[in-house]
């Protein structure tokens, strides 16, 4: 490796306080005609790394810390040439970033669309409950897949009849039971503040979930057809 040109060599170098480093070789030198283009602009950084030479640059970690990278060391011309790709291109990638956050807007509308229905069809309530039926559907939906947000409706590991079982029985479950008022009920002194104890580990707990379960039960046959 110390016998090629280092300029040749994608190399991770890292910013001291005596200059450029890099590991295995060392002290380096910036190659003349070489300039930094900082991070931040993914196209740039993109096309300056299929045109040739290049350097990443890191600022070094400190203790605990991760290290930062600052950007590519390439030459002038490269990071030039890669500037005027993207104003030339500017406007086609403004219109394939709209395109695709319709799309991705769509594809949303589309899978809520469909989760709604799951919920609605697991539900398979009476004609006449129908209007509590579509307000358990939305608001099991807005509330089990906020993107992002790592709830069932987004989990890819259950099919989408049983995210939609999950959700509807949680949205009724906060809704149509007296589960939350007993969660604000639920004396604090029964978790201790200096343990790793948490709320979900209380005996009183776990017998307010059990007796919501039997409850979110009662209700849906209630309101199922017979």
């Amino acid at each position: 490796m110390v016998d090629e040109d280092p300029t040749r060599l994608h190399l991770e170098v890292y910013d001291t306080k005596s200059g450029l480093w890099h590991p295995d070789l060392g002290d380096l030198v910036q190659p003349d005609g070489w300039e930094l283009l900082p991070s931040g602009d993914a196209f740039l950084t993109r096309q300056v790394k299929s045109a040739g030479d290049y350097w990443v640059l890191f600022r070094p970690k400190g203790r605990g810390q991760h290290r930062r990278q600052l950007g590519l060391l390439a030459p002038v011309e490269a990071i030039a040439a890669a500037r005027e790709a993207a104003a030339v291109t500017a406007a086609r990638r403004e219109t394939q970033r709209e395109s695709s956050s319709r799309q991705r807007e769509r594809t949303e509308t589309a899978y809520r669309a469909e989760f709604e229905e799951a919920v609605l069809r697991w539900l398979a309530f009476a004609p006449q409950h129908q209007v509590i039926a579509d307000e358990i559907a939305r608001g099991a939906v807005d509330r089990a897949a906020v993107v992002g947000s790592g709830r069932v409706g987004r989990t890819k590991q259950l099919t989408l009849d049983e995210r939609a079982a999950l959700a509807a029985r949680a949205f009724i479950r906060h809704r149509h039971t007296d589960y939350e008022d007993k969660l604000f009920s639920l004396e604090l002194s029964e978790l201790d503040i200096d343990s790793d104890v948490g709320i979900h580990d209380v005996g009183d707990y776990r017998e307010i979930k059990r007796t919501a379960h039997g409850e979110v039960d009662a209700f849906l046959e209630q309101h199922r057809g017979q």
